[in-house]
């Protein structure tokens, strides 16, 4: 169940991660200048906070009950609290187009079918799963566990996993450092 859980966290997030951008995906800046209603945006609002969630019940395999419990209902409530502060932001950007978006797709509980028309945009799958690195290790770290039961087989995996984690932020801030400095105007 655990490593079922983080591995469809993986997968969402990087689904979700491949409409956006990794730099827009790892930035603690909240981004309502513009609304993404493809890919998994269609069958729920929050795709990244729900593999959150789906990740944190993955993470309840380390934990005890009572911590498992502490860890999934802290970061629900987190992400709820998130959701409501970017839903007012995106609500002032991009009214009544997001209005409608509230009113056709799901908020963490996603639909089983598209619940709006496909915009055409492409996913971009190397950046996402690059951003989602740290979740892929994760996931197999975890399963990995679940099948051998060896603990040093876990920490040395999730070891590697902080490891590209650190790595892959680094890179996605060096990549938005350069293309801020493309588009910015020439120094008078």
């Amino acid at each position: 169940m655990w490593a079922a859980a983080a591995v469809s966290a993986a997968l969402l997030r990087t689904w979700a991660a491949a409409y956006l951008q990794s730099e827009v995906v790892h930035d603690s800046r909240l981004h309502a200048e513009r609304l993404v209603a493809d890919g998994p945006y269609r069958h729920v609002r929050n795709p990244l906070y729900l593999g959150g969630i789906l990740m944190a019940i993955g993470f309840g395999l380390l934990a005890s009950r009572v911590g498992s419990l502490v860890i999934v209902i802290g970061l629900t409530i987190f992400y709820y609290r998130l959701i409501r502060r970017e839903e007012i932001a995106l609500l002032e950007t991009q009214r009544e187009s997001y209005r409608a978006y509230l009113a056709e797709v799901p908020c963490v509980i996603p639909s089983l079918t598209p619940r709006l028309p496909s915009s055409g945009k492409e996913p971009r799958w190397g950046q996402a799963f690059l951003g989602e690195l740290f979740l892929w290790l994760f996931a197999v770290s975890i399963t990995v566990f679940a099948i051998t039961l060896r603990a040093t087989v876990l920490y040395v995996a999730i070891g590697a996993a902080v490891v590209a984690r650190a790595a892959t932020l680094t890179m996605i801030q060096r990549n938005k450092r350069r293309e801020e400095s493309l588009t910015a105007p020439p120094a008078p």
